[in-house]
């Protein structure tokens, strides 16, 4: 069975924590793009991890979510929320994402081995896996 990655998750919060300070209460603001600034970015990041959090929770409480999704649920979602996250200054956004990254963590290194395998025959790596959307949004950040 693969493995959950919590050293790449706690590096990647690691990232993220060093981003922020480096950027500071200005750099927050910095666009980045199509309307999104870092702190939309960070707003977005905090959502999906709580959303991964959630997830694993009622997995780990044998409440299993539902088995599919359309493909395009996440974009919707995104779309959605964004004017939500855009309303956020800069100095919540970093709040939220830190602690959402820290508790979804932590919720993943609690996941018993059964629910890491069920998780994983359900096609949803993604939920344990939260260093690959918080590096490429770390990415998006650098590149701006």
């Amino acid at each position: 069975m693969e493995r959950v990655p919590v050293d790449e998750n706690a590096a990647a919060r690691q990232r993220l924590i060093a981003i922020i300070e480096d950027l500071g209460d200005e750099g927050l603001d910095r666009p980045v793009g199509d309307g999104w600034t870092v702190a939309t970015v960070l707003a977005q990041l905090a959502f999906w991890d709580r959303w991964a959090q959630t997830l694993v929770h009622r997995w780990r409480s044998g409440q299993l979510p539902p088995p599919t999704v359309p493909e395009w649920y996440d974009d919707a979602i995104n779309q959605t929320l964004l004017p939500t996250w855009q309303a956020l200054g800069g100095g919540e956004a970093a709040r939220l994402v830190l602690a959402a990254t820290e508790d979804a963590d932590l919720e993943i290194r609690r996941a018993e081995t059964p629910v890491v395998a069920a998780i994983l025959a359900a096609g949803q790596a993604n939920l344990l896996h939260r260093h690959v959307p918080r590096n490429a949004a770390l990415d998006r950040i650098e590149r701006a």
